[in-house]
C-alpha cells in the first residue's frame, strides 16, 4: 500500500541508514517535518550489562521518523527528501526508505527483556493481559507495551538516563521527589523514578500515541496511583503550580535548546535537570542554552558512544 492510499489511522515511516556522526542533522530535519516522532537505532548487537562509558558497537545508526497520514504528508514527505538529498552531497547517506505502519503493527511487535544497570529490568507486556508478578528479586521491574511511543531502555540516550537516576537513587537524592517528564515517551524514567523512591511524576508528551501508551505502562508497572500524564509540552496550564525537584528531558538536542527556559522554570531552586540526547558535536549548543540563563550550573555529564547527558542544579530563578 502507498502512502496515497493509507487512511488517517497510519503512519508513513521514513528511514535513512548512516553513519553515527551525521544522525544528528537527519534527526533536527525528520523532527521539523514529523511531529518529533522520531527514534534512532543502532546496529550491532550488545549486553546492556557490559556497556562501558565509552561503548560504541557500531558506528551505523538508522534514523526513523513517522509522518500522521493526513493532507500535510505529501508536502512534509517532500521536503524531508529535498534535505536528505542536500545532505547526500556532503555525506555518505543512504537512499531513504519508506513503508506505511498501522496501529495494529505496533500493537502486535514486541521486544526481548534487556537489563539496564545491576537492577533495571524492562520487560514487553500488555494491558490486555492478566497483571504481571512483582519479581522474586529486588530487580526494578518495568512493564512497557511495544508501539510507537519508543523508549525501552535500549537506545544509549534512555541508559544514560536510567543509570543516572540508579545513581540519584542510590545517594538518597530521589527519595520523596516530585518528577516532570517531558516528552516522556514511553513513561520509563517516570517508572523506575517512582519505583526507586519519587513521590510523585508528571508525564508530558506532544504525540497523543505515547500519552495513551504511557497511561498504560504507568498502570502494568503498578505506579499510576502516582503518576499524571498530560498530552502537550512546556509550559503547560494543565501541569500543577509548583516547581519539580527532578525534571527529565530525554529528546533532541534542537529541542533542547529550545525549551532550556522553561524546563529551567519548572525546576525549584535545587533541583536537578537531566538532559539527553545529545550528540557529541552539540553539546557545547546545549551547555550554552541551559547555562546562558545565568540560573543553572552543570554539575556531571555521562557518555555513551556518540551520546550524552548533562547534569544540572538550578541555582536561582534569575
Amino acid at each position: 500500500m502507498s502512502w496515497q492510499d493509507a487512511p488517517n489511522d497510519r503512519w508513513l515511516e521514513i528511514s535513512v541508514e548512516l553513519l553515527s556522526e551525521f544522525a544528528e542533522p537527519v534527526t533536527h530535519l525528520f523532527s521539523r517535518y514529523g511531529d518529533e516522532r522520531v527514534f534512532i537505532s543502532q546496529s550491532g548487537d550488545w549486553d546492556a550489562d557490559e556497556v562501558g562509558p565509552d561503548y560504541a558497537p557500531n558506528d551505523i545508526v538508522t534514523v526513523f521518523c513517522y509522518l500522521k497520514v493526513d493532507d500535510t504528508v505529501a508536502n512534509r514527505k517532500g521536503m524531508i527528501e529535498i534535505g536528505l538529498r542536500l545532505m547526500s552531497e556532503l555525506a555518505d547517506v543512504a537512499p531513504h526508505k519508506e513503508r506505511i505502519v498501522t496501529a495494529d503493527e505496533w500493537s502486535n511487535q514486541t521486544f526481548p527483556t534487556i537489563r539496564v544497570g545491576d537492577r533495571i529490568v524492562i520487560s514487553p507486556s500488555s494491558i490486555d493481559d492478566e497483571t504481571p508478578e512483582a519479581p522474586p528479586t529486588d530487580d526494578v521491574q518495568v512493564y512497557l507495551s511495544p508501539g510507537l511511543a519508543f523508549g525501552t531502555g535500549n537506545h544509549p540516550t534512555t541508559r544514560l538516563c536510567l543509570n543516572q537516576i540508579i545513581t540519584e537513587a542510590d545517594e538518597g537524592d530521589l527519595s520523596g521527589s516530585r518528577i516532570l517528564d517531558i516528552g516522556c515517551g514511553s513513561g520509563i524514567l517516570s517508572i523506575v523514578a517512582l519505583k526507586m523512591g519519587a513521590s510523585g511524576a508528571w508525564c508530558v508528551d506532544i504525540d497523543e500515541t505515547a500519552v495513551r501508551a504511557v497511561r498504560d505502562n504507568l498502570v502494568m508497572s503498578g505506579v499510576s496511583e502516582h503518576s499524571h500524564v498530560i498530552q502537550g509540552s512546556v509550559p503547560d496550564p494543565d501541569l500543577p503550580n509548583f516547581k519539580f525537584d527532578y525534571v527529565f528531558a530525554n529528546i533532541t538536542s534542537r529541542v533542547l535548546i529550545d525549551l532550556a527556559e522553561p524546563m529551567i522554570d519548572n525546576a525549584k531552586p535545587g533541583g536537578i535537570i537531566l538532559a539527553s540526547g545529545i550528540m557529541n558535536d552539540q553539546i557545547d549548543a546545549v551547555k550554552q542554552a541551559f547555562t546562558g540563563t545565568g540560573s543553572v550550573t552543570i554539575t556531571n555529564t555521562r557518555k555513551e558512544g556518540d551520546w550524552m547527558l548533562l547534569r544540572m542544579i538550578k541555582t536561582s530563578d534569575s
